[in-house]
């Protein structure tokens, strides 16, 4: 792995991101906590985590000034990666709690799951646990994001809302929770989105992360 990459994870308040820091540090590479717009921009890719509400989070980016700072990174082609709610963020807005505006690096919405239950029929929430992740259009040439992952790898999830992208070509992996398909990895351009946890995940996990960082 090249000396020049700088991994910086986005600390905006939001998550314990420490079990993310220690499993890059253990991929051997060098790992920045910041909400500094120069350290940002230095980044050779940035990570976006989030655990907890999708308005909370946003007050918090929008307290910081981080919406500009991600965008000019992104244009400055930086690679980006959301895990979890961080994922949920890049998308236009969410219904969660109340309508809310997002980073709109990606055009989509978040919505809740339930919205997607058959008729008469309750799911348990949230979705929490192991599942494996579906490729959705096998023809297609693989993203180098998820280019060694088969369908023996796991990932570990926990939500109760999905991100719906308004271009199904951004929705690279689902996950299927009964009769569900849950966007799992979403991709545009240089952007990119976890709904699971890598760093909760194992050697699966561990994989992706390394592949981001290869990117």
């Amino acid at each position: 792995m090249s000396n020049k990459k700088k991994i910086t994870i986005i600390d905006y308040g939001v998550g314990n991101i420490q079990s993310l820091k220690n499993s890059l540090e253990h991929l051997g590479t060098d790992v920045f906590t910041t909400n500094k717009k120069k350290e940002i921009l230095q980044s050779t890719h940035i990570i976006l985590p989030g655990v907890g509400a999708f308005p909370a989070a946003m007050n918090l980016i929008n307290d910081l000034k981080l919406k500009d700072i991600l965008h000019s990174a992104v244009s400055s082609n930086i690679n980006l990666l959301g895990i979890c709610l961080g994922m949920q963020l890049l998308l236009t807005e969410s219904e969660e709690f109340t309508t809310t505006k997002g980073l709109n690096l990606i055009p989509g919405k978040v919505r809740s799951i339930e919205k997607f239950f058959k008729k008469n029929k309750r799911l348990k929430l949230p979705h929490i646990g192991w599942n494996q992740i579906i490729e959705r259009d096998e023809k297609n040439e693989r993203n180098k994001l998820v280019e060694n992952i088969s369908k023996e790898d796991h990932f570990y999830f926990v939500h109760s809302f999905i991100s719906i992208t308004d271009n199904i070509n951004h929705h690279l992996f689902f996950a299927k929770y009964e009769d569900i398909m849950i966007p799992a990895v979403i991709g545009f351009k240089n952007i990119y989105g976890f709904q699971f946890h890598p760093e909760k995940s194992g050697k699966a996990g561990l994989k992706l992360l390394k592949n981001f960082i290869n990117l």
